[in-house]
């Protein structure tokens, strides 16, 4: 049975199929040039094949896309793409890109399907830009009714306060009509040339796009006057106590102790408190409530470090007493929270690494440590930034293999403890063996 939530590595190795008794050279036979390149780049990509790995969170699922046969009759345009990264994913939809910021495409693919769909779609051109620019994940997708979709991607062209108010650019990709359009709305006041986007998510109980900067907000934009007429965005400040002026020079990322995503159907944000400020430690969690005549929000729980650290099924499972990192909230799980526990700092060739220890999944309202795995982590600490959490397993049910299995123990009190452990080799040694990269740092 597929996991309630998918947390999935961003980085997509292309790989050969499996029956290629050898990597093909630089040189590939068909490849063409002009409009006939484009068309055939399409045709490639959407003839590659999705592998998803999938494992119980908090372990790392991994997605590869597999080549079509060298004897299979498409030009092999595109065949020298090795890596595509995950700009975004909802329910069984997840939007590969591959090429470069500016020129490349975008590969949708439905990981439900009997038969996987894909649909190609191209990068917007520089050159329709203008003064506008991306400033992070900006992409979201919604799944529509019908296995249709829309793609969205929301540029900014910042402005000095003298200046007037900036603005948004938000361009869209209706599956049904297969073309970009795009509406310019002014961005509310409180969005400046600080603003970074570090999550973006459709929020489907009430057809919204939230575009989020962890150290200042979130943007809503309604997807109903997005398609319907003139566009209007909504600023949602943080909480209170989390939207303080941080010196930026010295700031931690914010994705290292803070995040956001949409939990069945609500908006959720946690962070560690006192990470900043080198106080002590706690994780917690709020609701966006968008009743009424203005958002608010709601503390959900507060789970204190040393009340973790304490935990018997902490103590008993071995871990060290060390502040965790890159919080992720499950997308369909209430309370639960997915940690990096790093490691001390090696040297690895003259440079300083930091790799994971352990991936945690704890319970914040329960005050509890729910699962602790070794297995299927990022290859470094780093990378755990470059991870996103989707709620596709309703729709994927058994379709997909899965690599972990549950090995229950009892710990001294008698209390069950859950440990992962791996049904085989983890994705990162297959992609080793495929001689694909592992990363794409955005």
């Amino acid at each position: 049975m597929a996991p309630a939530c998918v947390v999935l590595d961003r980085t997509v190795a292309f790989r050969d199929h499996p029956a290629e008794a050898e990597p093909l050279g630089e040189e590939a036979p068909g490849v063409v040039g002009g409009n006939i390149a484009a068309r055939s780049r399409y045709k490639y990509l959407r003839a590659m094949k999705p592998d998803l790995q999938v494992v119980d969170p908090p372990g790392v699922s991994c997605l590869t896309m597999v080549r079509p046969h060298i004897s299979d009759p498409i030009p092999q345009y595109g065949r020298y793409l090795d890596i595509g990264f995950v700009a975004a994913a909802h329910e069984s939809l997840v939007v590969i890109h591959a090429g470069s910021s500016y020129s490349g495409w975008y590969l949708v693919v439905d990981l439900a399907s009997s038969s996987p769909r894909s649909s190609t779609i191209p990068s917007i051109a520089y050159v329709d830009y203008g003064s506008y620019k991306p400033a992070g994940f900006g992409i979201v997708i919604t799944a529509l009714q019908g296995g249709a979709f829309i793609l969205a991607k929301l540029l900014f062209r910042f402005r000095r306060p003298t200046e007037g108010l900036s603005s948004g650019k938000l361009y869209l990709w209706e599956s049904l009509r297969s073309s970009w359009a795009y509406k310019v709305a002014d961005l509310p006041a409180q969005v400046c040339h600080a603003w970074r986007v570090h999550r973006s998510f459709p929020v489907e109980s009430r057809n919204l796009l939230c575009w989020v900067d962890l150290l200042h907000g979130l943007l809503l934009w309604d997807l109903d006057e997005v398609v319907q007429s003139d566009v209007h965005m909504s600023f949602v400040p943080l909480p209170r106590n989390f939207c303080e002026e941080y010196d930026q020079q010295r700031l931690p990322n914010q994705e290292d102790f803070r995040t956001m995503a949409c939990v069945d159907g609500n908006i959720k944000f946690v962070a560690m408190d006192g990470f900043v400020e080198g106080t002590p430690i706690s994780l917690v969690t709020y609701t966006l409530h968008l009743y009424g005549p203005s958002p608010s929000w709601t503390k959900d729980a507060v789970l204190r470090l040393d009340d973790l650290w304490a935990d018997e099924t902490y103590i008993s499972m071995g871990l060290p007493r060390i502040t965790p990192l890159f919080p992720i909230l499950s997308t369909q799980e209430h309370d639960v929270v997915y940690l990096v526990i790093p490691s001390d700092v090696e040297r690895v060739e003259g440079f300083r690494v930091r790799r994971v220890l352990f991936l945690l999944s704890v319970d914040t309202r329960k005050t509890m440590v729910i699962s602790a795995t070794q297995q299927n982590l990022p290859r470094t600490l780093m990378s755990s930034r470059h991870l996103i959490a989707f709620d596709a397993a309703s729709q994927l049910g058994s379709k997909y293999h899965q690599r972990a299995v549950e090995a229950i123990g009892m710990g001294p009190s008698g209390k069950k403890i859950k440990l992962m452990t791996s049904a085989t080799e983890s994705c990162e040694v297959e992609a080793l063996d495929d001689q694909s990269p592992l990363r794409c740092d955005m």
